[in-house]
């Protein structure tokens, strides 16, 4: 069954995981939540990621996109680059506890060095990948569980990139039997632009469906 996913309430004192930032993740709080479950649910093990945390701050800030951890806060989450969802770190400290294999892969060498520090607690779970998005999927070999897709800016070049890697992981069969997608940047408040606007009709002609729907979009396989 589809979902359409409403905001998310502020998080409580006790929180731990994802639940501590829901109110900083907004409308990618109940996609990212309900993936994570899924993810535990079918017994997954290996998560990739296409397109890594890139900025210690968000846009505006100073120190957008600048490879200084003096910019990092990792004790002031209000100052963390939210616009950008931060799911290297956000995927790692909620999923700790199974010890999920994590890889996140990005063009980026100074990207991947920004993430290496956003996620530094967490880098015993973690893979850094400096590789295009396909070449990556061409050439990994293990079943994918949970794929999130949120390589590229937003905007046509973005739309045709998600496509070519929705089509070789299927192409060269990389998800597991009930692995999961999530995709981001789809239903953007204000703007016609969404990276899925390709993805998503191609993964749900090729055995998947659509589990959730908002801000991101879930699928599932069937």
């Amino acid at each position: 069954m589809q979902h359409r996913l409403s905001g998310a309430s502020e998080p409580g004192p006790n929180d731990a995981g994802i639940e501590k930032y829901r109110g900083y993740l907004g409308a990618r709080y109940r996609t990212s939540r309900l993936a994570f479950d899924e993810f535990l649910h079918v017994g997954g093990r290996t998560i990739v990621e296409l397109g890594t945390a890139r900025s210690f701050v968000p846009g505006g800030a100073p120190g957008c996109m600048v490879n200084d951890p003096q910019y990092w806060q990792p004790d002031r989450p209000e100052a963390w680059d939210w616009g950008a969802g931060l799911f290297t770190r956000i995927c790692a400290e909620h999923l700790q506890a199974a010890r999920p294999e994590i890889h996140t892969v990005d063009i980026s060498a100074e990207a991947l060095a920004i993430s290496r520090v956003i996620a530094a607690d967490y880098r015993d779970l973690i893979t850094f990948h400096h590789a295009s998005s396909k070449d990556f999927l061409r050439r990994f070999a293990k079943p994918i569980d949970l794929l999130y897709m949120d390589a590229g800016e937003s905007g046509p070049d973005a739309e045709r990139l998600h496509l070519r890697e929705a089509q070789i992981a299927i192409a060269y069969e990389r998800f597991s039997p009930r692995a999961l997608v999530l995709v981001d940047d789809v239903n953007i408040p204000g703007s016609a632009e969404s990276k899925g606007r390709l993805s998503i009709p191609y993964l749900c002609r090729n055995g998947f469906e659509v589990k959730a729907s908002g801000y991101q979009v879930l699928l599932q396989r069937r």
